[in-house]
């Protein structure tokens, strides 16, 4: 079978199921509302059932409405991965995933993923199970130029410019 095929495959059923979802505090006796959501954090369980040949690097994102949280995962090509990803916001979460060909501890913010997902949205709730399929698609790349007419005349049409004032014969 294509590793690449394979990959998609394997990748479209990718789980990732939230196990445990544990309250954190960073401090006690907080009054205000917000600010204990916003330190009260999930665990969530990811699953990948292959890896392809070309992926040595997992990054998978997690943003709610307070904080972000990114988890990196150097792999080995044509293994499994099941990994804990803790420390997640609660409430709206945002999951989306990149593969990269380079080591976790290489990739930038320039360095371009093989295999980019589409977000996904989930509820992440204290006490409660959750689930979101990410499923991730090769990157495609093009180069795109794009050129400006630069018009001394404002824009205005040399062949309907004359002296009797534009009438264009």
């Amino acid at each position: 079978m294509n590793t690449n095929h394979s990959f998609f495959r394997s990748l479209s059923t990718c789980l990732v199921t939230a196990l445990a979802l544990l309250p954190t505090v960073a401090s006690v006796g907080c009054d205000d509302d917000h600010a204990a959501k916003s330190e009260e954090t999930a665990q969530v369980m990811l699953t990948l059932p292959e890896i392809p040949e070309d992926v040595t690097c997992i990054r998978v994102t997690a943003t709610g409405e307070f904080r972000s949280s990114v988890n990196d995962f150097d792999v080995v090509p044509g293994t499994t991965l099941t990994e804990a990803l803790t420390g997640l916001p609660v409430g709206s979460v945002s999951f989306s995933a990149n593969a990269y060909a380079a080591t976790c501890d290489s990739v930038t913010k320039s360095t371009n993923p093989l295999w980019i997902s589409d977000v996904k949205t989930v509820n992440l709730v204290l006490g409660r199970s959750s689930s979101v399929t990410l499923t991730l698609y090769k990157n495609g790349r093009a180069k795109v130029t794009v050129e400006f007419a630069d018009q001394e005349d404002g824009g205005t049409d040399a062949r309907t410019s004359s002296a009797d004032g534009g009438a264009g014969n």
